[in-house]
């Protein structure tokens, strides 16, 4: 990979990104050239994870973390559609679904997990890869890896475990391109979001570290930066009635040295490398900004355009909304909604866990959001008049960004036909919005994956919260537009819409059959020889 010129200008990578997506083509979609959906290390010793937490161990608990999080949660009988939502004729197709969404189910993303005997009885001290099709850990490297990972981050803790999530470019790249980087960058929040969910249902202490040294961490995890590279690290303390906390001097690995052990192979073939280009050169850019310190009070979240309409008071979130409950609910509606309203302390409890803060890296993230604002086309909402709003979340209120229908110009921009079909029932449309460049002096090209990764984080907490209610939603990319930003008024100015989801009273019949795999009813089916 070459390297970033010392004369290279803070967000110079992220110009020349973004002028590259606006000016892109069609896609060009060789399948033949697609990679294997799921990484293996075939020779590493494993360690077979439980099911469930019933049996009250530290190991059950990282266990359903992990299958909640990347595991595969449920299989989908699928008849194919075209962009309009008409059926094509063709034969079913079988799907394996996982917990989080994925842009165009392709699951980009790995899992790397550094915990030890001491803090996870019945885990010996290694850097283990999950498994994710067989929901075991296989050992790449021995070693206790947690004290030289939590030494590379922002603000070091003292977890019990650590996960490292990770990016294989080319799962995603082959497929959408340089735009690819962008659903991953989105995709990295998107399940950070989700494991601090499930986390909290289980009791454990999360937290989100996007500030790191990315040479150093992908060395440590045996990655070479371009074919995968981390993107982000999680750290999580165990509640005190499994164990984690008894003993918590551990003896700290020399600086360098867990990386001297031999690693595990990983299967063949290898995937290919990011391709030469926009998204590679702003990937090779934003490693250059993750060890950045900023002032925890220091505030990077955008503020409404000038002549934004009168405040709307944000009707109270309706009571007893758990977003992990919305975890084994949450799939993406394939042919739109119902036309439904949403009812006002729904909307209120979408926008209150959307907007909210999180335990992260981030200047000020724990207050709410740190790099994003949020926008919301209301298109039936009770209470609430049909238009474009700007959420302000610490005031809970809405300001209106355009008094007129914005249906209307919102489909006359450039959008596929499952998001037209969707926009046809759709109750209301969340969009998170920032200044690309914002952050780019105290974090450099760093900040496009900063926010893009927050997005991601609050598109799918929104999602979360629409499924413990009793709703649906789903990202559509293609909404995040020039047209989209015209309805927020935010056009000519350095904001930008970043996502488009879309949510709404699910249909109650389509092309889709999904049934979840039972958390209770497994095991594990291995190869016989002989």
């Amino acid at each position: 990979m070459h390297g970033i010129t010392a004369t290279s200008a803070s967000g110079d990578a992220t110009r020349r990104y973004l002028a590259a997506m606006r000016d892109r083509g069609p896609l060009s979609i060789d399948w033949a050239n697609a990679p294997t959906r799921h990484k293996r290390y075939p020779g590493a010793e494993r360690v077979v994870l439980p099911w469930a937490t019933r049996d009250g161990t530290a190991l059950g608990l990282v266990g359903e973390l992990l299958r909640e999080l990347l595991g595969l949660a449920r299989v989908v009988w699928y008849h194919p559609m075209d962009d309009l939502g008409d059926p094509l004729g063709e034969p079913p197709v079988f799907l394996l679904g996982r917990p989080a969404p994925s842009g165009g189910g392709l699951y980009p993303i790995e899992a790397y997990v550094a915990a030890g005997e001491r803090r996870v009885p019945g885990l010996p001290a290694a850097l283990y890869h999950y498994d994710s099709v067989h929901h075991a850990l296989e050992r790449v490297r021995e070693g206790d890896h947690t004290p030289a990972l939590t030494g590379l981050v922002a603000d070091a803790p003292d977890p019990d475990v650590t996960l490292v999530l990770s990016a294989v470019f080319w799962r995603s790249m082959f497929k959408y391109g340089d735009f690819g980087y962008r659903l991953i960058c989105q995709e990295t929040g998107v399940l950070i979001a989700q494991a601090l969910a499930v986390a909290g249902r289980l009791r454990v202490a999360g937290r989100a570290h996007l500030r790191f040294s990315d040479e150093e961490v992908d060395r440590l995890v045996g990655l070479d930066g371009a074919r995968e590279a981390a993107m982000a690290v999680l750290t999580f303390t165990l509640p005190r009635a499994h164990g984690s906390l008894v003993n918590r001097e551990v003896p700290r690995t020399p600086r360098g040295g867990s990386t001297r052990r031999p690693a595990a192979g990983e299967s063949m073939p290898l995937p290919l490398p990011m391709p030469d280009g926009p998204a590679a050169t702003l990937h090779r850019a934003s490693t250059a900004g993750g060890g950045a310190s900023s002032s925890s009070s220091t505030r990077l979240r955008p503020a409404p355009p000038p002549g934004v309409g009168p405040a709307i008071p944000v009707p109270e979130p309706a009571p007893g909304v758990c977003l992990a409950a919305g975890v084994p609910r949450r799939a993406s509606p394939p042919a739109g909604y119902r036309p439904v309203p949403l009812r006002a302390g729904e909307l209120g409890a979408i926008l209150a866990a959307a907007g909210g803060g999180y335990p992260a890296d981030l200047p000020a993230a724990g207050t709410g959001l740190a790099a994003t604002v949020l926008c919301l086309l209301a298109l039936r909402v009770h209470g609430l008049p049909r238009g474009a709003y700007w959420y302000d979340h610490d005031r809970r209120m809405l300001h209106e960004a355009a008094g007129q229908d914005p249906m209307p110009a919102v489909v006359a921009g450039r959008l596929l036909g499952n998001t037209r079909a969707a926009l046809r029932g759709a109750a209301a449309v969340l969009v998170p919005v920032g200044d690309p460049l914002a952050g780019a002096g105290l974090f450099g090209d760093r900040w496009y994956r900063l926010q893009q990764a927050e997005a991601g984080l609050a598109a799918q907490r929104a999602a979360l919260t629409a499924a413990a209610l009793g709703l649906a939603a789903r990202i559509h990319s293609d909404g995040a537009n020039d047209t989209t930003d015209e309805v927020l008024g935010i056009a000519g100015t350095p904001l930008r819409s970043l996502s488009f989801l879309a949510m709404g009273t699910p249909l109650t019949s389509g092309p889709l059959v999904a049934r979840g795999i039972p958390a209770d009813s497994h095991e594990e089916v291995r190869p016989t020889t002989g």
